[in-house]
């Protein structure tokens, strides 16, 4: 059956750059990246783009190209409250609306009252006017057509496609840019012959699920019209594993700053576990060493647990099991697995001690605080150690986060004013 023309996609332009540009008007038509903490290219604006610099590119390379690259570390905090701002005025137009990722959305619309025309092109002002942001905005009849149609008048504009034009666009499509069709399959097919995405919906049916089976189906189906994708508008409540990690420079040798960033990474693991009431079964750790080589271990938990008190004298085992005097680390990485959401928690019988429960009452408020007043404002102690290290140029901090506005203190950023109500 052929579906209506009701799907949507919206993605933002060059976001983190995009939205350095809209918090600092002076850089509107500079060519800009963020990563500056890093040493290589997080995000890079359209500007940067035209000059061949984007993502992944190492600073000095880019630097190479564009002296007057500006640089920026990466303010996640900003671009995840622009995020939430773009998806806000998408749900003013329908309420049905998945956050795919921090810059895309899809959205079901209804073509009764406007046509899908109107409906992007009105989208596309209010973040335009609102944010000073732009957005390319695609609608066609599933998922895989409207990804295809946002990316291919990038950036700030919008194509509509219609199902008797949707062999034009596939004509025009490699097979490698369909979203959901990765490497390997790209390689099955190119070897067959099937170099664009008309190529493909013109295989047969028993053919693609033999050979890609059924996600490569769902994709074949998709590219005809017909929707496989369903909208998911609940956020991810089941995880399979929770990591974080942090690379630093200078590396160091130092085994106290290294137990620090370690047990950073482990906090901020637990805090985010705790927070969509999982509790884990495993607990690794991984320290990188200056030239790239690794050591990893892990440990099981038992009973399962998401507390600091549990948790934190195992990260010290694994640490001191694989850390090395005279050697020099440059990052952590803290996981932890064997996960179990709450939909699957048994009551606990045996071990619901005055103790526990006063732990767990710890960590909620350590939450509660963090949460109220932003990064880890309540850390432990031994997080004091993370100053011991040099200073360095990735050390630099988004400029907001040295410049108060009325109402706002040294530990709350939160709210961030629109600096682009005007161009002057």
């Amino acid at each position: 059956m052929t579906e209506q023309c009701t799907m949507l996609h919206v993605d933002a332009d060059g976001f983190f750059a995009s939205v350095e540009q809209s918090l600092n008007p002076a850089l509107r038509g500079r060519a800009v990246v963020t990563g500056a903490e890093r040493g290589i290219i997080a995000a890079a604006s359209y500007e940067a783009k035209a000059l061949k610099i984007g993502r992944g590119m190492q600073l000095h390379e880019a630097r190479a190209l564009c002296p007057s690259l500006v640089v920026l570390p990466s303010d996640y905090e900003a671009y995840s409250i622009y995020s939430r701002r773009i998806f806000n005025i998408l749900r003013r137009f329908t309420p049905c609306v998945e956050e795919y990722s921090i810059d895309e959305a899809f959205a079901i619309i209804d073509t009764a009252r406007s046509s899908p025309e109107e409906l992007a092109a009105a989208i596309r002002q209010a973040v335009r006017e609102e944010l000073g942001l732009t957005v390319s905005v695609g609608v066609s009849l599933t998922k895989t057509l409207a990804k295809l149609c946002s990316k291919f008048r990038k950036p700030d504009n919008q194509t509509i496609l219609r199902h008797e034009h949707i062999p034009v666009m596939l004509k025009r499509t490699p097979i490698d840019k369909v979203w959901g069709i990765g490497a390997a399959s790209t390689a099955k097919l190119t070897r067959l012959g099937v170099h664009s995405a008309l190529d493909f919906i013109g295989m047969e049916e028993s053919q693609v699920r033999k050979l890609l089976h059924k996600p490569g189906h769902e994709s074949w189906h998709e590219l005809r019209g017909a929707r496989r994708f369903r909208l998911e508008q609940n956020p991810q409540r089941s995880y399979d594993s929770m990591m974080k990690g942090h690379t630093f420079a200078p590396p160091s040798g130092d085994p106290d700053f290294i137990f620090a960033e370690a047990l950073n990474n482990l906090e901020r693991a637990l805090a985010k576990l705790r927070r969509h009431q999982h509790r884990c079964g495993e607990i690794g750790l991984s320290l990188r060493l200056k030239d790239y080589d690794h050591r990893s271990a892990a440990l099981r938990i038992a009973p399962l647990s998401d507390s600091n008190a549990a948790l934190v004298p195992r990260l010290r085992q694994l640490f001191n099991a694989l850390f090395e005097d005279g050697a020099i680390y440059r990052s952590t990485n803290v996981w932890l697995a064997e996960l179990e959401p709450p939909h699957l928690r048994q009551p606990d019988l045996f071990d619901n001690s005055v103790a526990k429960q006063a732990r767990q009452e710890l960590d909620r408020k350590v939450d509660q605080l963090n949460r109220q007043f932003g990064g880890q404002s309540v850390k432990a102690a031994a997080l004091l150690n993370l100053k011991d290290k040099p200073s360095h140029a990735r050390d630099a901090q988004p400029e907001r986060y040295g410049r108060l506005f009325k109402g706002e203190s040294r530990i709350r950023h939160i709210n961030i004013p629109r600096l682009t109500l005007g161009e002057g």
